[in-house]
């Protein structure tokens, strides 16, 4: 199923997102490998645009410039593997432009340079999976697919990779996320798919295909035979996921088990053990004790509140 008419305008929305290291650049890669997905990597600029500037009105001068200075400083945009001189000279003849139309053309141009008959173009960046309601109110049938790992797995792997993180915002961290999954799946049920890292390593072939369903495209036997040549939807930059150019293993699955230590296992537990168990993960330790709960339970409030309090910000602004 092809589309060979389709307009530098049209084409469905799909967003990628999850936790950090839960496996979306895996997904990532296995879905662009379908004739008709692409999903353009992680920038700063759509999640700028999406968040900060105003929804239903054209952009001020004021947005345009911070757009323009935002694009000019966004490594990320920089390390795809396009001809960045085309969207330059589009974004030269802006006049009066909307959120959704930057937006749009920068997706759109990403799809045009490496499969241009694509009928589902997107995005992938982790924000979207606790701002996948604003997201919504730009792109109101855009889908979504969430990756969700064992929070256990997620954290050593952040701690391993992510120097920013120490097991304590590694874990709240992870448990915000899981915990948005959760509400937007309830919120938007039938544009909403969640995909299991532990189940896509195990059974790859039968998560492809419900995948496909979910967008109602065909299987494509492509998606599992090329994804580890796919490069055009890499960053030129990127050095942390070598393991995609590698066979689909299930080796990662319980490597925490011997990664952390058990006082760390029980600060993660400590920290996310509810969320851990709504999301369908089971504690392998038994509760700390009060004091140490009564710890974690205040951490956890902590990172909620900033959390909300932010979100209703982006909000305001983007109207």
């Amino acid at each position: 199923m092809s589309h060979p008419n389709r307009g530098p305008d049209k084409g469905e929305r799909l967003f990628l997102s999850g936790n950090q290291r839960s496996g979306k650049t895996l997904l990532q890669l296995i879905l662009c490998s379908h004739p008709e997905i692409t999903i353009s990597p992680g920038t700063n600029v759509i999640a700028r645009v999406l968040y900060g500037m105003p929804k239903d009105e054209p952009l001020s001068e004021t947005n345009m410039r911070e757009f323009k200075r935002t694009l000019q400083k966004d490594r990320k945009f920089k390390a795809w593997r396009v001809d960045h001189r085309v969207y330059r000279e589009k974004v030269a003849k802006y006049t009066k432009v909307t959120t959704r139309e930057i937006v749009d053309d920068l997706m759109g141009f990403f799809r045009d340079q490496t499969k241009p008959n694509a009928r589902y173009v997107g995005n992938k960046k982790g924000c979207y999976s606790k701002d996948a309601d604003l997201v919504k109110r730009v792109f109101p049938d855009a889908k979504f697919i969430f990756m969700l790992r064992d929070a256990r797995g997620a954290v050593s792997s952040m701690l391993e990779t992510q120097p920013e993180h120490d097991i304590t915002s590694a874990s709240l961290m992870w448990m915000m996320k899981a915990r948005r999954i959760r509400q937007l799946s309830a919120e938007f049920p039938k544009d909403t798919f969640i995909c299991r890292y532990e189940s896509l390593v195990r059974y790859p072939e039968q998560m492809c295909r419900d995948i496909c369903a979910f967008l109602s495209l065909d299987y494509a036997p492509e998606m599992l035979a090329n994804y580890r040549t796919n490069d055009a939807i890499r960053h030129q930059t990127d050095t942390t996921h070598h393991e995609t150019y590698d066979a689909i293993t299930t080796a990662m699955v319980d490597e925490w088990k011997t990664h952390l230590t058990e006082d760390q296992i029980q600060i993660v537990e400590g920290l996310v053990g509810e969320e851990l168990e709504e999301s369908g993960y089971e504690r392998s330790l038994v509760k700390a004790g009060l004091g140490l709960r009564a710890k974690f339970r205040a951490l956890r409030t902590k990172e909620i509140v900033q959390w909300e309090f932010g979100h209703a910000q982006k909000k305001r602004v983007i109207g």
